[in-house]
């Protein structure tokens, strides 16, 4: 790696304004850093501003401080370290790195070193596989607000609705069917009970007008069975917010903030990703690399071309 004039002024500092000093030496702007780093203008900035509370998480931290170390052809390693005071920790070197950072009489030392080392490696990797076992359990988390099971449906059709919830209301019309088969008798035996009465109302027609207890039974019965309808779909999508799948034809970071401005979902997605999520509307959303993502908003195609500029797309759902 080579340094940019000024870089090493700025590092006495912190890192944040070492990569800022370098930015601005390289000429590039804030918003060109962050098409090329796939992430938000509002990153860099924190990134920076040495804000990194502002940003997902430590891993994430790290990561974004490497890569853009790299774009701006500077050294990581000092950066990372210099960084991790912010962050409470050691920063997890890579074993090149390390070798690199040897003294050369210590290299040709006893065997002590090479154990060290080989320590120092199997951490790095056990960090490593931790990092995409919880990048790929991230989406799962963001994703269980809006995916439920389709084929799960009420046991019976006489649940009350509130005990419903989430989206497993896709099968409550078939509550309605039930009940309203039930009581309709065929057109003959409702003239014969009509004509047996001699005019007394009747709300379900029995099956034999001889027997008056099974017309009592079957009105009972008539008099309840609406009872079971007034849960209706539309109460129960009440608490249901919009409906937004995410498939990622590239690799592309997306946050998802609601109209409290609560981060709801922030991270990096791999390509051939597919994520669903289950927003309550006002929700702001931020996507990089908007050309590899194609989203469906309630079952319907959402175009991010009017909203991106310089490939990153940010528009609010209503």
């Amino acid at each position: 790696m080579t340094e940019l004039p000024g870089a090493d002024a700025a590092l006495a500092a912190t890192p944040g304004a070492a990569l800022a000093t370098a930015r601005e030496a390289s000429g590039l702007s804030i918003a060109q850093v962050a098409e090329q780093m796939r992430i938000s203008p509002r990153q860099v900035e924190a990134i920076e501003a040495d804000r990194y509370g502002e940003l997902p998480g430590t891993v994430f931290v790290r990561g974004f401080v490497r890569n853009y170390a790299r774009l701006l052809k500077l050294d990581p390693v000092p950066l990372l370290h210099a960084l991790e005071p912010a962050l409470g920790g050691d920063v997890p070197l890579r074993a090149h790195e390390i070798a690199g950072t040897l003294p050369e009489t210590t290299r040709r030392g006893h065997g002590r070193l090479w154990l060290g080392v080989i320590v120092v490696v199997v951490a790095a990797a056990a960090i490593a596989a931790a990092y995409e076992w919880w990048r790929g359990r991230v989406p799962a988390v963001g994703g269980s607000i809006g995916s439920v099971a389709p084929g799960e449906t009420p046991s019976t059709p006489q649940l009350p609705g509130p005990e419903a919830t989430a989206p497993a209301q896709a099968t409550v019309p078939l509550s309605p069917e039930r009940v309203t088969d039930s009581p309709a008798p065929p057109a003959d035996e409702a003239t014969q009970s009509n004509e047996a009465v001699d005019g007394v109302p009747s709300p379900a027609p029995a099956a034999t007008p001889q027997s008056p207890g099974a017309m009592s039974q079957n009105s009972t019965a008539t008099s309840q069975s609406p009872g079971a309808t007034p849960q209706s779909p539309a109460a129960r999508d009440a608490s249901v917010g919009v409906r937004m799948q995410i498939a990622f034809v590239g690799e592309s970071w997306i946050e998802i903030r609601d109209g409290d401005g609560m981060v709801q979902f922030s991270g990096t997605v791999p390509a051939g990703s597919t994520r669903s999520f289950e927003v309550q509307p006002p929700a702001d959303v931020i996507v990089g690399n908007a050309s590899g993502v194609r989203i469906t908003y309630n079952g319907e195609p959402f175009d991010l071309a009017p909203h991106a500029t310089r490939n990153i797309a940010r528009f609010r759902l209503e």
